[in-house]
Parts: C-alpha cells; sequence; structure tokens
C-alpha cells in the first residue's frame, strides 16, 4: 500500500504543514497463388506497423506522474464549529479554517485552495454512479436512489431546510453538479423520530450539516440524502436518529461526530448488518484513554484523517496522517478478526484489542472542502469531512449484501490497487507516543490507507478475464469468468460504451445489431439479491467487423489479402487483426478463414 514516489515538494509541503474451415481445394489453391504472388511483392515480413494506441479508458487508474506540478497547499490557523460537549453529549469534528485575524476564512473554493468534487473523484478514483467511469460531474438523474446515504447529526440547520437547500443549490449550482432539493428526491430532512415536521431548533451544528449533505451529494450525486437530526447533542438522541437513519434501510450511514466515553448501552442502534455505518475517529489526536465512540464499535467504520496531496490536474500525489487526526486503541473493545488475521496485526495492530481506524481520508483542514453556507464559500475540514467522503463511497458501490458487516469489507481486499498506504505523519499528543505514528501497510492511526477507486469499499467481486469476441459487423460475444464468490452474485450488469446495455444471469453476453466498423467498448459490474453493485471490471473494446475484414472497410478482398501477407509468418503481439483467429500467429489457419469469406460485404 506504499507509493514510495512521493517527491520533494510533498516532503516540503508535509514538514511546512506540521507544524487493459472446409474449403474447396481449388479456391484455396488460387487463393494461395495469389498470396505467393503478394509474398514476393511485399516480402514475407511485410512493412513495420505499430498496433493502434487505445485512448484513455474512464474509469481506469490514472497512473501518477510524479514529474507534474503539485498543487499547492495554503496554510491557515483552525477551529472547532461546534463548541465542546457538556456531559452526556458528544463533539461534532468539523474544524473550519480561519483567515490570519483568527475568523473563519470567506473566500470562493479557487483562491482558498479548498476541494471540490473534481479533486475528489479524481484524486481518490471515484465515479458518478456505482460501476461507473471516473468523473466529477454527472448528468441529472431521472430519480434518485435506490442508493441513500443517511447522516445523523444534531439540531437544524440554522435557516432550516428551505436555508439548506439553499445553500445546497449554490454548492451545485458553482460546481454544476445536478439539483439536489426535498421536491425532486434527493433530499430529505427528518428528526430523530422520523417526522418531517417539528425539527429541533438548535442550530449549533449548520456548518456540520452543510459539509455532510455537500460532500455526500457531491461524491454519490445520484444518491438519496437522508438527513436526520437529532434534537440534541445526547447521547441518547443520537443513538434514537441512528435507529431511524437505519430504518430508512440506506447503504451507509455517516457520523461525524464522537464522545471520548464508551456509551456501551447504544451499541445495537450502530450494529446493523447490511449497511456501512461510518464514524469519525475524532479530531484531537491520538486519544490515549481508549474511546472514541462510536467508530471504536467493532462493527462500525471507524474514519481517520489524513494531509491529501494533489497534482495541479487533480491526481493523487501523496498523503500524510494529519496531526489533529484521532485514533488509537480501544480499551474496552476486542479486536475483530478481520483486524487480527492481518500480517501487519503484530507490529502495527492493538493486540487483542480493537483499532479504531479501519480507513482514512482527507481531513486536514489546510485541505479541506469547499462549502457553501448560506450565501458564502468556507474551507472546512476535520474527520467530519473523512467520514461523509466514506460512508458516500459505500452508497457507490451499491451497499452491502444483507449480512455484510461494514467494518469487515476493506480487510477483504487491502490490496496495494484499491488503497493508498499512508505511511508518515504522527497525530501524537503530550502523553502518547504509541498508535501514533504512520508506518508502512496498516498501523493503528491510518488503518488500511485512503480509498483508491470503489472496489476497496466493495463487498462483492469485480467480475474477472471478460473478452470480447467478433461474431460479424452486427455482433460482438462477451464472456467472463463467474465472480471469485458466486453466493453472493445474483447476475452481472453489461455497459456498452459507458451505458447499461443489458442484466444476465450468465457469465456471457451475445450484444447484436450493433453498427458495422464501429469500435465498442464494456465492462461488466456484478449485483446480488439486494441490489448492491460490485465494482466494475477491466474494459474491453471490441471492432464489430468480419474478422477476415482486416481493414475494416467492410469488403474481404485483395486489401485485406495484402495486409494478411505483410504479417504471414509473424507470431507477435504486434500483428494486428491479420490474426484472425487470434492465436497470436499469421499463418496459413488465417489465409483459410480469409479465403473462406473472400468476395464478402
Amino acid at each position: 500500500m506504499k507509493d514510495r514516489g512521493i517527491n520533494k515538494q510533498f516532503r516540503e509541503n508535509m514538514r511546512e504543514h506540521h507544524g487493459n474451415y472446409h474449403l474447396g481445394a481449388g479456391f484455396t489453391l488460387a487463393i494461395i497463388g495469389c498470396l505467393l504472388v503478394v509474398l514476393m511483392i511485399a516480402g514475407v515480413s511485410g512493412p513495420s506497423s505499430s498496433p493502434g494506441t487505445a485512448g484513455a479508458v474512464l474509469g481506469a487508474t490514472i497512473q501518477i506522474n510524479h514529474s507534474k506540478k503539485l498543487r499547492p497547499i495554503n496554510i491557515h490557523g483552525r477551529k472547532r464549529v461546534c463548541s465542546l460537549p457538556r456531559k452526556g453529549s458528544v463533539a461534532c469534528q468539523a474544524e473550519i479554517a480561519l483567515n490570519s485575524s483568527g475568523q473563519p476564512l470567506i473566500a470562493s473554493p479557487a483562491s482558498s485552495g479548498a476541494l471540490g468534487p473534481q479533486q475528489f473523484h479524481v484524486g481518490y478514483q471515484l465515479p458518478c454512479t456505482p460501476g461507473g467511469a471516473v468523473e466529477s460531474a454527472c448528468p441529472s438523474p431521472s430519480t434518485y436512489g435506490p442508493e441513500t446515504i443517511a447522516i445523523v447529526d444534531a439540531g437544524n440547520f440554522s435557516s432550516g431546510v428551505s436555508g439548506l437547500e439553499s445553500s445546497l443549490s449554490g454548492y451545485d449550482q458553482y460546481y454544476g453538479l445536478p439539483a439536489c432539493s426535498t421536491s425532486n428526491g434527493c433530499l430529505s430532512v427528518v428528526n430523530q423520530s422520523g417526522s418531517a415536521s417539528s425539527l429541533p431548533a438548535d442550530a449549533g451544528w449548520s456548518d456540520e450539516i452543510a459539509l455532510d449533505v455537500e460532500t455526500a451529494h457531491m461524491v454519490c450525486q445520484s444518491c438519496r440524502v437522508v438527513l436526520v437530526e437529532a434534537n440534541d447533542a445526547y447521547t441518547s438522541d443520537l443513538a434514537a436518529a441512528e435507529a431511524t437513519a437505519a430504518s430508512f434501510n440506506p447503504d451507509a450511514i455517516s457520523n461525524s461526530w464522537g464522545d471520548t466515553t464508551d456509551d456501551y448501552s447504544y451499541d445495537s442502534n450502530f450494529e446493523k448488518p447490511g449497511i456501512a455505518i461510518v464514524a469519525s475517529a475524532g479530531d484531537s489526536g491520538s486519544v490515549g484513554n481508549g474511546a472514541s465512540w462510536p467508530a471504536d464499535i467493532p462493527d462500525v467504520v471507524g474514519v481517520a484523517g489524513t494531509t491529501l496531496q494533489l497534482n495541479t490536474d487533480n491526481t493523487w500525489a501523496g498523503e500524510s496522517l494529519w496531526s489533529g487526526s484521532g485514533g488509537g486503541c480501544s480499551t474496552y473493545y476486542s479486536a475483530p478478526s478481520w483486524q487480527t488475521g492481518l500480517t501487519d496485526w503484530t507490529n502495527n495492530g492493538c493486540g487483542s484489542y480493537r483499532s479504531f481506524a479501519d480507513v482514512s481520508a482527507d481531513a486536514d483542514p489546510n485541505t479541506g472542502a469547499a462549502v457553501y453556507l448560506n450565501g458564502s464559500w468556507y474551507e472546512i475540514g476535520g474527520t467530519s469531512l473523512s467520514a461523509p467522503l466514506v460512508a458516500s463511497i459505500y452508497a457507490l458501490d451499491g451497499g452491502l449484501p444483507s449480512t455484510a458487516i461494514g467494518s469487515s469489507v476493506p480487510y477483504a481486499d487491502a490490496s496495494t490497487a484499491n488503497f493508498h498506504d499512508i505511511s508518515s505523519g504522527s497525530d501524537c499528543v503530550s502523553g502518547v507516543t504509541v498508535h501514533c505514528t504512520a508506518t508502512n501497510g496498516f498501523d493503528t492511526p491510518t488503518g488500511l490507507g485512503s480509498p483508491n477507486g470503489t472496489a476497496g469499499l466493495a463487498a462483492l467481486p469485480t467480475p474477472p478475464d471478460l473478452s470480447a469476441d467478433i461474431v460479424n459487423q452486427n455482433e460482438i460475444m462477451l464472456k467472463w469468468t463467474p465472480s471469485s464468490s458466486t453466493s453472493a452474485i445474483s447476475g452481472y450488469h453489461v455497459y456498452r460504451n459507458g451505458v447499461l446495455a443489458a442484466t444476465v444471469t450468465t457469465t456471457s453476453y451475445d450484444d447484436t445489431g450493433l453498427t458495422p466498423n464501429t469500435t465498442y467498448s464494456y465492462y461488466v459490474t456484478g449485483y446480488d439479491s439486494s441490489g448492491a453493485v460490485s465494482s466494475q471490471s477491466s474494459t474491453v473494446s471490441a471492432l464489430s467487423a468480419y474478422p477476415a475484414d482486416i481493414n475494416a472497410d467492410g469488403h474481404i478482398n485483395v486489401l485485406d489479402l495484402s495486409l494478411l501477407a505483410s504479417k504471414y509468418g509473424q507470431c507477435s503481439s504486434t500483428v494486428g487483426r491479420a490474426d484472425i483467429n487470434g492465436d497470436g500467429c499469421v499463418n496459413l489457419l488465417d489465409l483459410s478463414i480469409l479465403a473462406n469469406k473472400y468476395g464478402s460485404e
């Protein structure tokens, strides 16, 4: 999970901040005679030609060029947006960037350096919709859902639901996102009992609410967003709101708040198989008392914070553990089997106790999210940002099978392809010197690292080995290997040129009615009985043309014969379509196929 190529400028930024026949004999002899003439003219080896280079495929992982220029990180002061908790209550984990006078920084995203959809989607390789390609602005869906993100916060937005809609509208217009409102079915706001009326009066968490809702909508733009407002910041109210949020059967629930006391009497409200329940690990450095509830509940996905470094084209350049992030070892909850089974656990885990950073995401207020709030732009971070980022990525995967535990999912496929390893930085505080420094592989303060695409948070396996075989000018046959965990797979979605073409329960699809001599690209996703969707397969491309029509001009004639002759006798990856039967060599078998179709149009 290591990217060891973080360049000097990134290290300096960090340093500054931390301070893919049968053939008639006569006709065959005649064609071979023609071939011999062509071979004498062209030479057996023929002219050298390079294969065509495929264009960039949307959805493929962007390869990072570390000679790129890094996006600058502006250094600001910061402060909590919510007051410190009273006894029996919790704190929201949002931190707002300050100007030189110590006041909230009010500036456009462009001038402040705050991050938006372009930065998060490209940086973390996120699609617009489950199984889709990497994009940062999506077309408006005809309906929102069924993917749903629930958000649990305390209190009401300062200017009510209409004010929240107005702020969200300003955000969407600025970034060109689909509109999200209560009238179009994108947004719902209810109290902790599930009623849209009698919403709480307290407006102390308005900044937190704006951050959570705008982040969720920005990441999964076709998702429904349900905001559940607890009456107050008391643990009992938020636990009741959590149960209400779960009643909407969302794909994920985001909790951008926490308590430094384990309120385990309410744990069952956060233990919901089939729902990814996500919680902030905290904003006060490594937790020495072993409690950051509910993030430390083993079934909950605990999310720590990073400082995210991007290139100026928004591609990922590196990440460091944010010095203000929470995390640590529980002193109450035992480590689940998916943690203790890690090869890195003995050296970097918490022994027999739960480590409550499972994954990480951007949280540093200096690389924070742009938030539009009542007519002004702010830059806000904290693990209040990393929680809705991760929760929304779970929703982009189409959710979990009904029996899956959200926190176990990333450990099932914790590869370097799916997570960026966070191996530098610390969140050590006075009196806490262990379990607070990022290291290679899994570690207590950053967990498995930050998302690189959605596959690491997908409970369903990606369909492997997709291939496309040309049948004729109007037909391409697709085949793939069954997903590795077929017991959970109900079927597959087949996408042609990024658009859903078919849903099948087999591992093949015959795509017919195609336009001749046209290149088509395909990928496949798996789904289960609950509607959860896997990440997309590799993308393959194919040209709808008779295989013997080597130059794809709609005719099989002497021009194709000449092209075959120029590659005759070669066995390599550069022989192109002259290798008609696809065995890697251009030989008599290919000539026989061509001869059988010679003169066809």
